[in-house]
């Protein structure tokens, strides 16, 4: 097998690719984030923490029935979209996913409704928001990221802020919280469906005749229901257990404890989201570019993977670390922000243990998704399953023993354990062994450049204000360092990524 050399045409195309698309989704999940917290922390700022509580844990259910709702088919258009884009193939896709995944959120929502009183103000909005991932997921699986950008990490987490601060502005009770919450996915599913609409025309009713023409006259051709599903299926169930992975803590705790921990608990964790959207918005883009790799020459294949995966790796390392580490230097002075009832030991604790298990986790790299385009989706699964069940198990142990800590010890240890399957499966089907010492580098810096900073003027006390200054200034100088060390850390790829090209270039 023929190696090609570093640098070659085929991985910088491939990484500039990557690198134009994460800078638009970063830029989103940045705003998204900071929209995020700023939620949270008008909330817990506004309303006692048993409300605040009721209404985290609230969220937190809708967000695993979304995921439920969607079956999974956010995976599936990306694996399959590229593979014929022709607009009647997408069409079909979407007729083939949309419908099974309407009908799930409209069942879970009624259901939701009867057993979970506390959901009521929210549920309705459910289809809704299933219907608006599955069209921003049509559009992204064609390598466009855009109206993901604005629809999901700018419009919807902006408006869901701005509503919620009219409810409490205005007074009213605390379902209101939830339902104006809700609210913003109605704008969503309608910015969604016309971003779908403008890149391949409406989804057209009637089906397709004998000879599998739609009747607006377009082949069908693609991915036949049976091909989709058999890949999707697994995949429907490894994408609810990920999101109550994600999510399930805040309940459990609010189930195992009280609303008032579940509202503790979700300020202590709230930070991990920064990280996470950074690493998101690499996975993202870097999902469809997989497909490409994969299909190409197979003798080049495996060396492109590497690369990309390595060189994507360290970004994510570049983008999440600081902001772990900077939590962990001083997480009194972190939560201090949200108000003197959240600075207590326990909330401390919670915050160094899931910044610690973070680190772990995005310098895994973007595993799950990459095993995912190889066509592992069974093994995706069974990774998952194995982290829900720790997750769920050792918190229904470790929390009623250890307060909020054990959930955020469980967590820990059910997010470090599939990142670890995942890599351990990954070199042994794909022999996946990115280069460690650009890796290696990228660490150092955060750690060296911000972490160990911000640690030593926590020694002296730091106040909310005085940590977010000392990150600043930690951060200016961390910007400079790797500005300096662009070249090795593969950040002179992302600035070329940026610049303007020609549209045939990018579609290539």
């Amino acid at each position: 097998m023929t190696h090609p050399p570093p640098g070659t045409d085929g991985e910088r195309r491939h990484l500039r690719a990557v690198a134009r698309g994460s800078a638009a989704t970063l830029a989103g999940a940045v705003l998204s984030t900071v929209a995020g917290f700023g939620l949270v922390l008008v909330v817990t700022r506004s309303v006692p923490p048993d409300t605040a509580g009721r209404f985290f844990a609230a969220t937190a259910v809708f967000l695993v029935a979304l995921a439920t709702a969607g079956l999974g088919t956010d995976t599936g258009l990306a694996r399959f979209v590229l593979r014929d884009a022709r607009p009647g193939a997408v069409r079909h896709l979407v007729r083939v996913a949309g419908a099974p995944v309407l009908l799930v959120a409209c069942g879970l929502a009624l259901a939701l409704a009867a057993a979970l009183p506390d959901t009521r103000p929210l549920v309705w909005a459910l289809p809704l928001a299933a219907i608006a991932d599955l069209c921003l997921a049509a559009v992204r699986a064609h390598a466009l990221f855009r109206s993901t950008v604005v629809v999901d990490r700018i419009v919807r987490p902006g408006l869901q802020v701005l509503l919620v601060a009219v409810v409490l502005l205005l007074g009213l009770p605390g379902a209101w919280l939830a339902a104006a919450w809700a609210t913003a996915y109605a704008a969503s599913a309608v910015l969604a469906g016309r971003a779908l609409v403008a890149l391949t025309g409406p989804v057209r009713r009637g089906g397709l005749d004998r000879g599998g023409v739609d009747r607006g006259g377009v082949d069908r051709g693609g991915v036949g229901a049976r091909v989709f599903w058999s890949f999707t299926s697994p995949r429907a169930v490894a994408r609810i257990a990920q999101v109550a992975v994600q999510r399930l803590d805040i309940v459990l705790v609010a189930w195992l404890l009280s609303p008032t921990d579940a509202a503790v608990y979700t300020v202590a964790t709230r930070f991990v989201v920064f990280g996470q959207l950074a690493n998101q918005a690499v996975s993202t883009v870097v999902q469809p570019r997989f497909t490409m790799i994969l299909a190409g020459p197979p003798d080049e294949a495996p060396v492109l993977v590497n690369r990309v995966f390595g060189v994507t790796t360290g970004w994510s390392i570049l983008l999440a670390w600081p902001v772990y580490l900077a939590v962990a230097a001083a997480p009194a002075a972190h939560l201090g922000w949200f108000g003197s009832s959240y600075v207590v030991d326990e909330a401390v604790a919670v915050a160094v243990v899931m910044a610690v298990g973070m680190l772990v986790a995005v310098a895994s790299g973007p595993v799950d998704t990459l095993l995912l385009m190889t066509g592992r989706s069974g093994r995706s699964l069974a990774n998952t399953l194995v982290a829900l069940a720790l997750d769920v198990g050792l918190c229904l142990v470790l929390v009623p023993r250890m307060g909020i800590v054990g959930a955020a010890v469980a967590w820990v240890v059910a997010v470090v354990v599939r990142c670890a399957l995942a890599v351990v499966q990954l070199r042994g089907e794909i022999g996946l062994a990115p280069q460690a010492g650009r890796l290696l580098l990228a660490g150092a810096l955060p750690v060296g450049c911000v972490g160990l900073p911000v640690a030593l003027a926590g020694l002296v006390g730091l106040s909310p204000a005085a940590w977010l200054a000392a990150s600043g200034l930690a951060g200016a100088g961390y910007a400079a360092v790797v500005w300096r060390l662009r070249a090795r850390l593969a950040v002179d790829l992302v600035i070329a990524g940026l610049r303007p090209v020609r549209r045939t270039a990018v579609a290539a």
